[in-house]
């Protein structure tokens, strides 16, 4: 589908617009200093004795076709654009939310470089494969929130993962369940489209029942699955500041992961529960049926540019080779001097 349309692409360009102004006043100022010299030199009927090959009408046009050039080049920056043209593309995909936990525990550093950061690089991985999908982001420790809307956008995606830490959430702890309510609330309301939540965590809930709002998800055609970061021995929990996470005794916290609370969650959601390995997840969601959910209408316009900048050439080109005095081969083809 076509529809006509005119835009500049950059028309803050268009400000140079003004400097014609400056150029036509120093033409016009140029033009009447030589005037004042040449009747200095001889009076007006003495001129064509004095100074033969002058002739002042190739002055201006040669400011004429400098400014052209000039307004063409100007033009040529703003990019015009004319004839908009609308395509239908068809989206076919999955809708996946990705539910990173940023608990203080994440920080324990049995994972190198620690749980957080390498969640956060293989979430990235994931978004790099990512397709036609949809995606969105939610962060949780002691309460869970939506970080990232459903979007197929993954440069935001990644702008947003960047931007995650453990001080995202401010209350402290792992609510796993809270996390699945949030994300079960991201999704679209097309019971057509595959939808899929993938919790990546230590698996050290301690706020709420998670195995309940597993199964509520997967009343609501939802697929869960769970990767866990940390290891079953554990690690201690290092400060922002320096120093280690203390318990009230004094001795540093040991956070270990909990496998079972994971496996549990990911067995009745129906998905599949991973170690720090993100392939089993990848696979299993690239298994998944995709289905038409999205029609998006992209613009695309025509660039105008070129022609502007053929004319800004020519006219240049035609201002270097036009003398201000007469060629003597061209004498007889004067077109500059009316003729009464």
């Amino acid at each position: 589908m076509n529809e006509t349309n005119f835009r500049f692409a950059n028309p803050e360009y268009l400000y140079a617009l003004a400097g014609i102004v400056v150029f036509v006043g120093a033409c016009m100022w140029f033009r009447y200093i030589r005037a004042k010299k040449r009747k200095a030199l001889a009076d007006a009927h003495l001129l064509p004795v004095v100074l033969p090959d002058f002739s002042p009408i190739r002055f201006t046009i040669k400011c004429m076709l400098f400014g052209i050039a000039y307004i063409c080049i100007v033009l040529a920056l703003a990019r015009p654009q004319f004839g908009m043209q609308i395509d239908e593309v068809k989206k076919r995909g999955i809708e996946l939310v990705i539910a990173l936990d940023v608990s203080n525990s994440m920080l324990a550093q049995d994972v190198k470089p620690s749980r957080l950061e390498r969640a956060k690089l293989s979430i990235q991985n994931i978004i790099n494969k990512l397709n036609d999908d949809k995606i969105a982001i939610v962060v949780f420790a002691g309460d869970a929130y939506i970080q990232l809307p459903l979007t197929t956008d993954i440069h935001a995606a990644k702008m947003f993962l960047q931007s995650i830490s453990t001080g995202t959430v401010s209350k402290q702890g792992t609510a796993i369940g809270a996390a699945i309510t949030k994300s079960l609330r991201s999704f679209t309301d097309n019971p057509k489209t595959g939808k899929a939540i993938i919790i990546i965590s230590d698996g050290e809930n301690h706020e709420d029942d998670a195995q309940a709002e597993a199964r509520k998800a997967v009343d609501l055609g939802v697929v869960i699955h769970s990767v866990g970061m940390g290891s079953p021995q554990g690690a201690i929990i290092p400060r922002s500041q320096g120093g280690f996470v203390e318990d009230r005794s004094g001795r540093p916290v040991t956070t270990k992961l909990n496998e079972m609370m994971l496996q549990e969650i990911a067995q009745i959601g129906n998905g599949v529960y991973s170690r720090e390995d993100f392939s089993p997840v990848i696979k299993a969601i690239d298994g998944m049926t995709k289905t038409e959910f999205e029609t998006k209408q992209f613009s695309k316009y025509d660039e105008k540019f070129p022609y502007f900048l053929l004319v800004a050439v020519v006219c240049l080109c035609l201002e270097f080779l036009l003398l201000e005095r007469k060629n003597k081969w061209l004498k007889q083809f004067d077109i500059f001097t009316v003729k009464n």
